[in-house]
């Protein structure tokens, strides 16, 4: 039987025996050098309105870099020679010294030098900056995601900052300065700074007012931590923000790493291996009275917490997004050279489908994270943007990085057995999203808190869906119907949250294609998600739809 197969599938595929070697015998130019801008007419089209002509020069010079041989070889060099910790020194003294790889620095010199840390905050003309600044970011998080964990946390911290006016006078500026400085010094003799968050704990619940670091206040707005905070990145960031336990309630506290009170009182207890993010250090850290300034009123730190949170998750959907769109260019090159029965992979027609629903899903990520960001963009302006960045922004976190896994698989499988080795980039993709998936708490976590939003709040589901439906269209208003009755059920029933999150994040993704792709691309992804619900059956698009014009229109041939 096994015989008859073998000669089937060779009459089918014109082979006859002893052709296998010859056809795969073309040897796979490497993937390296290509713009990541430039090569990408999704992200293009998605910016396009917002683009001018110096602004677009600047994308194109990232894109160049971090699509660069250059680039790829230090976030090798990083990821392979990963942080160490050494507590002690020669003489015995405790020390906590994280020894991590110039290249590591290297990669974060060059992301605080393009303004991650701090172009949304800094004075602009319009209001573009979101946008902007997610771009860069999604471009960066192409070549390599562990440094931008710190790089995104002393972003969101700008936030936090608010609601204490006087330590963001003094910070802001480092924070401003686009200078990566990583010397462990005091901030007043530093020329840049970074902030981490700490807020994980050992054994949290989803429920964060339940935080056992204790903080006793001292004087004015200085306050004593003591506790342990578990998972903490870059824990030699110059700042981390914690939440602690005050007689009033959660409170939130910004403690200086490399304070003269704190030598003694912060404590690496160990480096973790989570799996993914090798290039980052991520530590279980100790407190013990360690001096740290108030942010905010005691009690009050879910709430300093709330636009700190929604800043991550809109990075967190950005970077998924750009990584996707890595795996699924280098899955395209490789289909575009690897054989298979006398045909190149994406010749098959079955290998072609498959390819094009991974196109459509990380052309899906990449418009939904853009129109995100451009939602924060007007916020302030426009009732149904600032419904979008509310609601939506924790939904697009779920959805790319709950869906990443099957797409990661089948991206590496285009790819073929090497993209399984760990030093791959396919696989360090699926690794570093494996872990930001739980950076900022679970994925129920998250829909629960939807969930209650929409609740409390009816009309933000209101104007996110008036939004959303103006780009959908009319001939979509059944979809855009049966996600409102669904959130108005996910509402009194936590356990719909979930569906309903994934379900609002693939509808907003939709009108988001339909309002900057072309109308076959935005059709497709309809089809497939919304009605037919074929999410992460890759290969099920409807026959009706070109996959090589979609292919060539995702991930065009260099």
């Amino acid at each position: 039987m096994h015989k008859t197969m073998d000669e089937t599938l060779r009459r089918r595929a014109g082979l006859r025996r002893g052709d296998e070697a010859d056809a795969g015998a073309a040897r796979m130019p490497d993937y390296a050098g290509v713009n990541a801008y430039a090569s990408d007419p999704v992200l293009g089209a998605c910016l396009d309105p917002t683009l001018d002509e110096a602004m677009e020069e600047d994308l194109r010079s990232l894109g160049a870099y971090w699509g660069s041989s250059e680039a790829q070889e230090v976030a090798r060099i990083a990821t392979a020679h990963g942080p160490t910790l050494r507590p002690y020194d020669f003489d015995g003294r405790r020390i906590d010294q994280v020894e991590i790889h110039p290249a590591y620095h290297a990669l974060m010199n060059r992301s605080v030098l393009s303004g991650l840390l701090s172009a949304t905050w800094e004075e602009g003309e319009d209001r573009r900056q979101h946008r902007l600044r997610a771009a860069t970011l999604f471009l960066t998080a192409q070549c390599e995601r562990g440094h931008l964990v710190p790089v995104c946390a002393t972003h969101a911290c700008v936030a936090a900052l608010a609601y204490a006016p006087d330590l963001e006078a003094e910070l802001f500026p480092l924070i401003a300065s686009r200078k990566y400085d990583r010397r462990a010094i005091p901030l007043e003799e530093k020329s840049g700074a970074t902030i981490t968050l700490a807020l994980g704990e050992q054994g949290a619940a989803l429920d964060r007012s339940t935080v056992a670091m204790k903080g006793e206040i001292v004087t004015g707005d200085r306050l004593k931590v003591t506790g342990e905070k578990w998972f903490v990145a870059a824990p030699t960031a110059d700042l981390a923000l914690v939440l602690c336990r005050t007689p009033e309630g959660p409170t939130a506290a910004m403690v200086p790493r490399f304070a003269p009170e704190n030598v003694d009182a912060i404590r690496v207890n160990q480096l973790q291996n989570v799996g993914g993010l090798a290039a980052q250090a991520v530590a279980n850290v100790a407190f013990d009275g360690a001096m740290a300034r108030l942010i905010g009123e005691p009690g009050r730190g879910l709430q300093v917490l709330r636009d700190v949170r929604t800043l991550t998750q809109l990075d967190l959907a950005v970077m998924a997004a750009g990584a996707m769109r890595a795996a699924v260019a280098r899955a395209a090159h490789g289909a575009r050279y690897r054989q298979s029965f006398g045909r190149t992979l994406i010749a098959h027609p079955l290998h072609a489908r498959v390819l094009a629903d991974l196109a459509l899903e990380s052309a899906a990520h990449t418009a939904l994270a853009m129109r995100l960001a451009g939602a924060f963009d007007q916020a302030f302006e426009r009732d149904g943007d600032h419904a979008l960045a509310r609601l939506v922004t924790p939904a697009a976190r779920i959805y790319a990085l709950k869906s990443a896994p099957a797409f990661l698989a089948e991206a590496r499988d285009s790819l073929g057995d090497n993209a399984f080795a760990e030093s791959h980039p396919a696989a360090r993709i699926a690794g570093d999203l494996a872990v930001l998936g739980q950076w900022d708490g679970s994925a129920n976590e998250a829909a629960l808190e939807i969930a209650a939003l929409v609740e409390r709040d009816p009309t933000v589901l209101g104007d996110a869906l008036q939004e959303i439906g103006a780009d959908l269209g009319n001939q979509n208003g059944d979809i855009l119907e049966d996600v409102a009755r669904l959130g108005e059920r996910a509402a009194g029933d936590a356990a719909l949250a979930r569906v309903f999150a994934e379900q609002l994040a693939m509808l907003a993704a939709a009108a988001a294609m339909r309002r900057n792709l072309p109308r076959v691309v935005s059709d497709a992804y309809i089809a497939s998600r919304l009605r037919e619900r074929h999410r992460v059956a890759f290969g099920a698009l409807d026959g009706r739809f070109d996959a090589d014009a979609i292919i060539e229109f995702v991930v065009p041939e260099g």
